[in-house]
Order: structure tokens, then C-alpha cells, then sequence
């Protein structure tokens, strides 16, 4: 096995199989190979060591008890009796959840003032993988400073089990669903009643995750018809996972077959939702994000800051501007983007990966949150997704993948920024780099969840994006001998 640390990710000369990754996004690997038992036992109990530390916040109401869900994967199973088993034996409670999405754990976390929370899920990953989130106390996933921690703790062992009189519990809990649907419900600027008069035929693709159970549970309690593509949670992934446009072609096509008002697809832990307009037309799943950037400016009239991550569309920060508000940028993660949330009281953030985070209800990506923004928007603007969409700033993004191979990708990455230095409009190197310019961006980046390189870029036209990013591609493979 060979594993790739938050520092230690430029050098791999492993086959992805057989690599455990391990950064701010949690733990991820191949189950059987890089991911083990033994492994899964190890971060677990580290994390529960971590959870003792607080990182400044006051006590949990309940300092002793864990919420514990999982996607739907078929090793979910041993995993979970892995993980609740060592939190039982480092003296937790362990509250089962069963099968969720993510953002689940993190509200059911802070309603119980649970200590933290574990989702077991390798998000939108193969099959193969599967991995573990490691949630803190105030629903938020693990800073840097706490993930650093506890992988230090796992490497070098230093947990301690409790003896037989100081061991915890395994209770279960099966309403999650109707918790998590009763906060979006009893949101103020969420009118279920007005929803329900538009009478919505929605098709919705969860290629077999975790979402199918709760999103079909969510539209019909607000009056939506729902023709389902792989909602069953049987963990066999109909399709590709990740909600891109290449692995979405049967939605595309089911929505005007069926005469629907729009599609929906979310990935396997539920915490990214796309949009395919009534015409077969997939939004991208940049404009998710920015849907509901406008909805929560325009109609519900917040102001206030806006927050995103540095691989995510200027759509945003131009909806930001035309209502007086700073739209910011973070590092790639959700946590960086939960971070500056919190400093800034933003309104609303999250990721262009179709992550939208409502600080009303939980700061975390939430799909189920993305739906019913747009539902509501739709039913107030009374409009179709397409001519919603058509009133948004108008940006093509284009994201690539390099594998990093033998690649020294610290090493390109700096020699791309000295070739860049004047000429770019500005550079950002909080997170590999971005390249500005007036015209288009491109951000180039080590993956938090997969052994590659990503290379993102925006421009007017989709064209003009995949332009710009060969470019930088072909700059780096010219400036760079492999080692």
C-alpha cells in the first residue's frame, strides 16, 4: 500500500489501486488493498482521540457519543461494524444512522451535540473505493490543524482503548431522512405550499447512492411527480458516479421524454446536485451554485458574503457584484470554504461541483438543500430552469485531469508561476496555482481525493476554456522533464 499524505502526493509511482489517500477530504481507497480493517480501525480510533481536543470549542452537549452513516456501497457494511466497533471499544456511543447522505451526519451531529460524526463514503469515486469523513462538533468536517493531528495519532498508535467497564454503545436511529427534510422545510424563504401548486414532474438519477430514498421523499412531500433513474441504495453504481455531463446522458435524455420540468442528479453521498433543464440541457454543475446564489440575493434579499472555492465559476462572483456583495475564495475543500463562511458570516457558499452550503441550515454541501433552493426559485420566479439559467452570467468551464505519473507537480507547478509572473492579471498560490487574466482562468491543482493533477479553466465559450487550459497543459509538459 502506498499512501499520500496532505504534503507527500507528488511523487507517485504506485498504480491507483493501490493508494490510500489521505488529506483534508478524509481517508479513501481501494477496499480489500489500500483500504483494510486494520486501517479503518486505525483513523478510527484516532479521530475518536481527536474528538477529546475540542479545537477551541466549548464541550459537546453530549462529549461521549458519535453519529455514524454511510453511502451505499456494498463493503459499507464491514466498514461500519469496523467503525462502530472501535468507537465502542474507545468508550463512544455510537448512534447509527444507517444509510444517509453525508450532509445528514453533519446536521444530525449538531442536533445531538455529538462529539463528531464518521460518514463512510468514498463520495463519487468507483465502486472499489470506499473511505471514511471525520466530522467535528460543530458539524463542520476536520480543519487541517485537527486532520494533521490525528493522522499523526493513527501513524504512531497513540490511542488508548477503555477497559471492559468504560466500553460505549450502539444505538439506531432511523429518522434521519425526516430530520434532515423538516429543516429545509422549516426554513422561513421556503414556501412548500407554493411549490406544491406548481405540481413539478422531476426525474432524478442517484445512480444507486444514498440520495434515492431522500430526494424521492423530499419532492413528493412537496407535491412533485417523480420518475426515478437507479434510486434503489444497492450500492452497484448504474453509471460512472460523478455527476459529470459524459455520465448523465440517460437523465438527458429521460427529462423531455417524459415531458419533465427539469432533472436532478446527485452523487453517492448526496452532497453534490446537478440540473438538466426542461430540454435535456444540463446547467453545468457550476450553476447550481450560482441558482442559488440569486435565489437567496434577489429573492429572499440577503446581502452579505459570498464564498466559494478558487476552482469555482466567476458566475458567482458576478451575481455577487450586481446585488453589493464580496464573493471570496478559498483552497479546494470544504472545509476551507466552511472556514471563511464562518469568519465572514457569509450568507450562502460552497463549490462548483454542484455544493451548495445554506449556513440556515448547516454549513456543509447539501443536495437536498440545492433542491429545495431551486424549487422554490423556480416556483417564485415562476419560470422554467432554462429561462432561470439564461438570466445568469454566461461562463463555460472545462475541467481536465493529469495523472501525476512521475510528474513532480510542486516542482511544475512553480516553474508554471515564474513563466506566468507578469503576464497573468493576478496568480493565486493558496492552492497550486491560478493564472487570471481578463478573458479566462486557470487553476491547476493536486486532487484532495484522487491521484491526478486537475486542471480547471473558464472562459466565455467552452471552447475558448479547453483553449486556455492545453495551453497551460502543454506549458507544463514543456517546462518539465519527469523524474
Amino acid at each position: 500500500m502506498f499512501r499520500v499524505s496532505l504534503h507527500e502526493r507528488d511523487n507517485l509511482v504506485k498504480t491507483p489501486d493501490s493508494v490510500l489517500m489521505v488529506t483534508i477530504s478524509g481517508v479513501r481507497g481501494v477496499c480489500g488493498v489500500s483500504l483494510t480493517p486494520e486501517v479503518v480501525a486505525k483513523y478510527t480510533a484516532a479521530f475518536c482521540s481527536v474528538m477529546t481536543s475540542h479545537e477551541g470549542h466549548p464541550p459537546a452537549k453530549n462529549p461521549r457519543t458519535v453519529v455514524v452513516g454511510r453511502d451505499s456501497r456494498v463493503s459499507g457494511p464491514w466498514i461500519m461494524n469496523a467503525v462502530s466497533g472501535v468507537c465502542v471499544a474507545m468508550g463512544y456511543q455510537v448512534i447509527d444512522i444507517g444509510i444517509v447522505p453525508t450532509p445528514t451526519v453533519q446536521l444530525l451531529v449538531q442536533q445531538y451535540g455529538a462529539a463528531g460524526g464518521m460518514v463512510l463514503t468514498a463520495s463519487h469515486n468507483p465502486v472499489q473505493w470506499n473511505g471514511l469523513k471525520f466530522i467535528d462538533q460543530t458539524g463542520l468536517f476536520l480543519s487541517p490543524a485537527s486532520c494533521e493531528q490525528m493522522f499523526a495519532i493513527a501513524d504512531a498508535g497513540l490511542f488508548q482503548y477503555m477497559p471492559y467497564n468504560q466500553l460505549g454503545s450502539i444505538v439506531s436511529d432511523g429518522t434521519a431522512y425526516r430530520k434532515h427534510i423538516d429543516s429545509l422545510l422549516s426554513l422561513p424563504f421556503i414556501d412548500a405550499n407554493l411549490i406544491r401548486s406548481k405540481r413539478y414532474r422531476i426525474c432524478v438519477d442517484s445512480v444507486n447512492g444514498a440520495g434515492g430514498p431522500i430526494v424521492r421523499m423530499l419532492l413528493e412531500e412537496l407535491g412533485c411527480t417523480v420518475v426515478g433513474l437507479n434510486l434503489e441504495p444497492t450500492g452497484i453504481f448504474a453509471h460512472t458516479p460523478e455527476p459529470v455531463n459524459d455520465n448523465l446522458r440517460d437523465l438527458m435524455a429521460l427529462v423531455p421524454r417524459e415531458h419533465a420540468d427539469l432533472g436532478i442528479a446527485v452523487d453517492p453521498d448526496v452532497d453534490r446536485c446537478v440540473l438538466i433543464d426542461q430540454t435535456g440541457t444540463p446547467l453545468g454543475e457550476e450553476y447550481t451554485l450560482a441558482l442559488a446564489v440569486k435565489f437567496m440575493l434577489h429573492y429572499v434579499g440577503r446581502r452579505g458574503a459570498v464564498v466559494k472555492n478558487l476552482s469555482s465559476s466567476r458566475a458567482n462572483d458576478d451575481v455577487a457584484a450586481a446585488y453589493g456583495c464580496s464573493c471570496y475564495a478559498t483552497p479546494v475543500g470544504e472545509i476551507n470554504v466552511a472556514k471563511k463562511m464562518v469568519e465572514t458570516g457569509a450568507v450562502i457558499g460552497g463549490e462548483g461541483n454542484g455544493g451548495v452550503m445554506l449556513p440556515d441550515c448547516h454549513i456543509g454541501r447539501d443536495a437536498p438543500v440545492a433542491i429545495v433552493l431551486t424549487l422554490q426559485h423556480l416556483a417564485q420566479a415562476d419560470s422554467s430552469l432554462s429561462a432561470l439559467k439564461a438570466t445568469l452570467p454566461t461562463w463555460e468551464i472545462v475541467k481536465l485531469k493529469m495523472p501525476v505519473g512521475s510528474l513532480n507537480a510542486d516542482a511544475a507547478i512553480a516553474l508554471l508561476r515564474q513563466s506566468w509572473a507578469g503576464r497573468a492579471l493576478a496568480l493565486n498560490e493558496d492552492d497550486g496555482l491560478r493564472i487570471d487574466t481578463a478573458d479566462w482562468w486557470v487553476h491547476l491543482r493536486k486532487s484532495n481525493t484522487e491521484p491526478i493533477i486537475r486542471v480547471i479553466g473558464e472562459a466565455r465559450t467552452e471552447d475558448a476554456a479547453k483553449a486556455a487550459c492545453q495551453r497551460i497543459i502543454d506549458e507544463i509538459q514543456s517546462l518539465t522533464t519527469p523524474v
